[in-house]
């Protein structure tokens, strides 16, 4: 017999953006909110979503550029998502 707690259930999600956040990236917050909401909706058609401190920033440039074309993503939407993820990565903490 299995038992589950509400805590195994319960799906991580992405960091929202903060002023603190955009102060730190110098990228407005618009933007960070508009790369959240774009990370949110695109990200978890296919798969489970990488929060940003997971994996390295370098990686991010790699692997995003093949993601948002398979997701037919426009430029200017996977620039939002980069720009949300680098900031949501430097404000995670141990970053």
């Amino acid at each position: 017999m299995f038992l589950l707690s509400c805590a195994s259930l319960e799906k991580k999600s992405a960091p929202l953006p903060t002023a603190a956040m955009a102060t730190t990236s110098g990228t407005d917050l618009s933007t960070l909110q508009r790369g959240h909401a774009l990370y949110n909706s695109h990200c978890t058609r296919c798969h489970e979503p990488q929060l940003p401190a997971t994996v390295q920033a370098a990686d991010w440039h790699i692997v995003l550029p093949g993601m948002a074309w398979n997701a037919g993503l426009k430029p200017q939407e996977e620039r939002a998502i980069l720009a949300y993820i680098l900031a949501a990565k430097s404000a995670a903490p141990g970053s």
